[in-house]
């Protein structure tokens, strides 16, 4: 990408953010439409999303900008429903919407379907927690929603992998993919657990708060690359990590706290404006890039994948709040009591973003053997 649409895409989107906090419409919602409508504006260039930037250059701050201001304690209490979004929830609204897509289509290998369920299968890590806090949902609801959007890409990444793997014919079985999902998961925690310590102490031990402020910054992308490097799970390595430093953030030095809370502030209003921003600039490019399937067929296929991604969400939400407290008093006695509305928000409260985009960007175009992995419609 050139330097000047870079220099249009932070300030246009900046501005856009700014006016949004006149208006009693969130942010990433106006950002998103307004990119929609922007994308097919004369004279506007393409922004392809490239997932070798976006994952690596742009995740790793996000996640670690949340998590260091998230609640350790508050996530632990709630580790169990949290858990279940993260994790549960992901796969199963991977394995379902990959059925719908194969039956929908049955030229697409069930295989090739998971992929897509697994790119769609990811809330957005900053939209759900942003428009919470705008509209003042209650603290529990922004916890879960908050704590999920640290976990599920890590889980949606992992089924990506070995989804891909089986469908471009690499001879992944099913035994093998739950072992890379595991080390994959595993693995990012252990290097989590392995960095968190030394680079907390290497904190506290820099008293320049210019660098302080420097080693914050390379911090998330020394986390995601490192887990990367030994084929773990670079997210889950950075939520370790953040919250680690988060939560004994009173160990450093009151002055480099302000400033590193300034600094950050500024790092997620911009990330965050560019990111919902090139959403909506992708219209273009996607339709674009539809080839033979006609702009018709690809919107009916969408609106069916969406309601298949809405009602997945309802269905493992509802049973999964309150099933459990039904079968186990345990629960009902450690955690809180809750109504309909609850898992309704909750529910509702699953716009996809920049990560799906990234990662369908990355779907390769042939399978094993050099043959085009899309099938001919």
């Amino acid at each position: 990408m050139d330097v000047l649409p870079l220099l249009m895409l932070v300030a246009g989107s900046a501005m856009v953010a700014g006016a949004a906090r006149r208006t009693p419409v969130p942010a990433p919602l106006l950002l998103v439409a307004v990119g929609l409508v922007v994308s097919y504006v004369p004279g506007v260039p393409d922004y392809t999303l490239d997932p070798h930037i976006v994952l690596p250059l742009v995740l790793p701050p996000l996640l670690h900008s949340a998590a260091l201001d998230s609640s350790y304690l508050d996530l632990r209490a709630n580790l169990r429903p949290i858990a279940l979004l993260s994790v549960g929830y992901v796969l199963f609204a991977t394995v379902a919407v990959g059925v719908v897509a194969h039956l929908l289509i049955p030229q697409l290998p069930l295989t090739a379907a998971l992929v897509l369920g697994a790119v769609v299968a990811p809330p957005d890590a900053v939209a759900a927690t942003a428009i919470a806090r705008r509209i003042g949902l209650p603290s529990r609801l922004t916890t879960l929603l908050q704590g999920e959007s640290l976990f599920n890409d890590a889980t949606a990444i992992t089924a990506y992998r070995v989804a891909v793997a089986a469908a471009v014919g690499e001879g992944v079985s099913w035994a093998e993919g739950v072992r890379e999902f595991a080390f994959a998961a595993i693995g990012g925690v252990v290097v989590g657990l392995i960095l968190m310590v030394p680079l907390h102490w290497l904190r506290t031990r820099l008293r320049d708060p210019l660098l302080q402020n420097t080693l914050s910054l390379l911090i998330p992308f020394v986390a995601y690359a490192v887990a990367e490097q030994v084929q773990a799970s670079g997210v889950l390595a950075v939520v370790v990590v953040g919250l680690y430093l988060g939560h004994h953030s009173w160990q450093v030095d009151f002055a480099t706290r302000l400033q590193e809370a300034a600094v950050w502030r500024m790092i997620d209003f911009v990330l965050e404006s560019a990111v919902f921003a090139l959403i909506g600039l992708q219209l273009r490019v996607v339709v674009g890039g539809l080839g033979a399937y006609g702009a018709g067929q690809a919107a009916w296929y969408a609106a069916i994948v969406f309601l298949a991604v809405v009602v997945a969400r309802y269905v493992w939400v509802f049973p999964s709040t309150f099933v459990p407290r039904m079968l186990f008093p345990g629960i009902r006695e450690r955690e809180p009591g809750t109504n309909w509305t609850a898992p309704v928000i909750v529910g509702w409260a699953g716009m996809r973003g920049v990560v799906s985009l990234a990662i369908a960007f990355s779907i390769p175009e042939t399978v094993h053997g050099g043959a085009p992995s899309r099938p001919a419609i």
